[in-house]
């Protein structure tokens, strides 16, 4: 083979096999599974008819439930409900102005002499 077609395998193979991946990935579960039983043995004694998998519970790799989340040290109701009625703005109290300043004094310019 010429350095041509090398680098023409070079770029479309990767590609070809992304896109592949890609397709795969963005098909829904149960396509998936029926375009993977293609592959599988068919001979398992039921006459070739596939039964679906039961879907595995949800929780831990083992199937035990997950246990139930742990709050945060710092962890507190929040103050307003969103869910009653009303404007949040009129349930929690203005934040404070900051106090007045007086502006700092402008120091005097002198004219550049040139």
């Amino acid at each position: 083979m010429d350095g041509e077609t090398i680098g023409l395998l070079a770029i479309f193979v990767p590609h070809a096999v992304g896109g592949v991946v890609l397709g795969w990935r963005l098909l829904p579960k149960g396509a998936r599974d029926e375009l993977a039983s293609w592959w599988r043995d068919a001979d398992d004694g039921d006459g070739g008819l596939r039964r679906p998998r039961p879907s595995a519970p949800r929780g831990g790799d083992d199937g035990a439930p997950l246990p139930d989340p742990i709050p945060l040290p710092d962890a507190a109701p929040a103050g307003v409900r969103l869910r009653e009625p009303g404007r949040l703005a009129d349930r929690r109290p203005a934040p404070e102005r900051r106090p007045h300043h007086e502006p700092l004094p402008v120091p005097e310019r002198r004219p550049v002499q040139r």
